[in-house]
């Protein structure tokens, strides 16, 4: 076989099954029979994630922090734990069954639906890096749809620009929990209203007007400090709490905010 290259992304299922994409992985293939594999960490992505998540990538020691991880004419142990053997007796099968011809790792990864029970990591093909702009005054999403998509590319580890906010591998942690925490009291408030709502119907009763938003006082005042510090504009504040820029500095004075 000629020389051969392939690509892919592997990736982890973190709190609310959001994806995190935590290191690129190379494989080449070359005329000789030789190989190599070039791991390339996110390290931006991996620093969002407690250990109860992640516990690193099998055979490497990502502590050391390199660019790049070089694996030649080794097998790695992230592939040799995952990838069938050709010594396996169903190999061929299950080369077969993936429509394969001859094995390329990384591809068999990304198709195979057979699992690996050792840890959470999986493999996706390549994920390209992009900026993702949001303007959320033009946006008629609900509130939770956008903190979603916002967190799924800040877990991408894509840039993100909010009303002229950039969140980039520098502020990365900083807005991930921010998000994190708003999109969690998200889904338990709504939740709680669903509850509420069935409560309502089985007794009869009918939701009249609108409830005010509800701001949580940790995450505004969280972002407060985002914006004393000129990290972020009250109005990327606001924003992000899904308030108008005239709540804020309600919610400011409210909470005796000088």
């Amino acid at each position: 076989m000629k020389e051969y290259s392939s690509i892919g992304t592997i990736c982890i299922k973190g709190p609310y099954n959001l994806i995190y994409s935590v290191c690129d992985l190379e494989y080449f293939y070359y005329g000789d029979d030789s190989f190599k594999y070039i791991f390339k960490p996110h390290y931006s992505v991996i620093n969002l994630l407690s250990s109860n998540y992640f516990q690193g990538i099998p055979g490497l020691n990502i502590d050391l922090q390199k660019k790049e991880y070089i694996r030649k004419n080794i097998k790695p142990t992230f592939i040799s734990e995952r990838v069938p053997s050709i010594n396996r007796v169903d190999y061929y099968e299950l080369l077969r069954k993936v429509k394969m011809d001859f094995m390329d790792p990384i591809l068999y990864l990304i198709k195979t639906d057979e699992q690996y029970f050792g840890d959470n990591l999986f493999m996706l093909p390549k994920i390209e890096n992009k900026e993702c702009i949001f303007d959320n005054t033009n946006n008629h999403e609900s509130n939770n749809s956008l903190i979603k998509k916002v967190l799924d590319n800040i877990c991408l580890g894509n840039n993100i620009n909010i009303n002229n906010q950039i969140i980039d591998d520098n502020n990365r942690k900083i807005f991930h929990d921010i998000f994190l925490s708003l999109y969690s009291r998200s889904l338990l408030f709504n939740k709680e209203k669903q509850k509420e709502g069935i409560k309502k119907a089985k007794s009869g009763e009918k939701y009249k007007g609108r409830k005010p938003i509800e701001v949580d006082k940790k995450v505004f005042m969280s972002l407060l400090k985002e914006v004393e510090a000129n990290k972020i504009t009250a109005k990327v504040a606001a924003s992000t709490l899904g308030i108008s820029i005239d709540k804020y500095y309600r919610v400011k004075k409210q909470l005796k905010v000088l």
